[in-house]
C-alpha cells in the first residue's frame, strides 16, 4: 500500500485517538513520516521525560551535564532522521475538550484553556531533546508538522491546563514538581490546584 499523502497540519491529527499506525509522505516536501496514534501513553513515559519538562527550556535542545547533576545545557540540534517518526496521543483528536464553552459545558471540557507539550529528538536521542510548547491545537499540529519535515520525530505528545503550563516555565519558577498521569480532562480538571497536587508539589498532565 502506497503512502498516505497530506499536505496540511491538522491531517496529521485526523487519527488521533486510534492506534492506526501509517506512513505518509508530506508534500509538497516528499518527506516520508512515520504516525503512530497512541491510545494512552503509559507512565513510565511521563517519568521518562519528567526531569528534561521540569528543568527544561522551551524550544532548546538540551543534553545532560552529567547524570549525578542531573543539570541540562544548552546544545546543537540532534542530527535529523532520514525517516522521523511522530507519536500522537488521543488527547490531540479535535472536539471540545480543547475549549470551554459554558452553554455546552460538560465534566470533559477543561476548566482553562489546554496547551499541548511535545518532546521532540533527532538520531542523538539518548542525549538531547528539545520540549515544545503548543498554545493551541492547531500550533501542536503546526509544531508536530515543522518537525518532522526537518526530520525530527516527536517521541511525547500530552496536555497540560495552561495555569500548570507556565507554572513548569515560569521564569520566576522555584518549586520543582512531579507529573502526574491522569486518564482524562475531568480528572485533570479536579486535580489542578486540589491538596494532593500541593501537598506533593504534583502537576497533572493527560497523554
Amino acid at each position: 500500500m502506497s503512502p498516505t499523502k497530506i499536505r496540511k497540519a491538522a491531517e496529521l491529527l485526523g487519527r488521533a485517538g486510534s492506534t492506526f499506525d501509517d506512513q505518509v509522505t508530506i508534500e509538497p516536501f516528499g518527506r516520508s513520516v512515520y504516525t503512530v496514534y497512541v491510545a494512552q501513553f503509559p507512565q513510565e513515559y511521563v517519568d521518562r521525560y519528567t526531569e528534561l519538562i521540569i528543568h527544561g527550556i522551551e524550544g532548546q535542545w538540551l543534553s545532560w551535564v552529567n547524570d549525578l547533576t542531573r543539570v541540562f545545557k544548552v546544545v546543537e540540534p540532534s542530527l535529523p532522521f532520514g525517516i522521523p517518526k511522530v507519536c500522537i496521543s488521543w488527547v490531540l483528536k479535535g472536539h471540545a475538550r480543547w475549549t470551554y464553552n459554558e452553554k455546552t459545558d460538560t465534566s470533559q471540557q477543561p476548566k482553562e484553556p489546554l496547551d499541548c507539550l511535545l518532546i521532540v529528538q533527532g538520531k542523538n536521542e539518548r542525549e538531547r531533546s528539545k520540549v515544545v510548547v503548543a498554545r493551541s491545537l492547531e500550533d501542536a499540529a503546526t509544531s508536530i508538522l515543522h518537525e518532522a519535515i526537518n526530520g525530527y520525530s516527536v517521541v511525547f505528545t500530552g496536555a497540560l491546563l495552561r495555569s500548570d503550563m507556565n507554572k513548569l516555565f515560569s521564569e520566576a519558577k522555584r518549586c520543582i514538581f512531579n507529573l502526574k498521569k491522569l486518564p482524562d480532562v475531568a480528572a485533570l480538571n479536579a486535580f489542578s490546584g486540589s491538596k494532593e497536587a500541593q501537598t506533593f508539589q504534583q502537576i497533572g498532565i493527560i497523554c
